[in-house]
């Protein structure tokens, strides 16, 4: 432990707490100890094993958001590919529509026709009996 205070570890920043020396010696001679634990000091392997859960439950949740804007973009696709096919049956419809008009009243003007025509054969023909 003396050595591990009097020389830091050069691979980090910063130089080892008393606390994390203790840890990992008590770590290295016994994985049950419940020393620290027991003192009601948190060694910063609990840190980094909460520091990992929480890693672990952000990834998860990042993961579902993902799945999440996934779901609502293939529902775009299909609700914006959903509004073409309704705008084209509406504009066929529509087309149908304004057709149907048109020879209605092309149907109309020869029904005029022939309207007037009967008029004049019935005339005739009642202007024949009347003489």
């Amino acid at each position: 432990m003396e050595d591990m205070l009097a020389h830091p570890a050069q691979d980090l920043e910063t130089p080892r707490s008393s606390i994390e020396i203790v840890s990992k010696v008590l770590s290295q001679t016994s994985v049950a100890s419940t020393f620290l634990k027991n003192a009601g000091i948190e060694t910063p392997v609990s840190k980094s094993a909460a520091s990992a859960a929480r890693e672990a439950q952000l990834r998860e949740q990042l993961q579902e958001e993902k799945e999440r804007a996934d779901n609502l973009k293939e529902q775009l696709v299909h609700l914006k590919k959903k509004a073409a096919e309704t705008e084209e049956s509406m504009a066929r419809t529509q087309e149908v529509m304004l057709k149907n008009q048109q020879e209605l009243e092309e149907f109309k003007k020869k029904q005029e026709a022939n309207d007037m025509i009967l008029q004049c054969i019935l005339g005739l023909h009642l202007g024949n009996r009347a003489t």
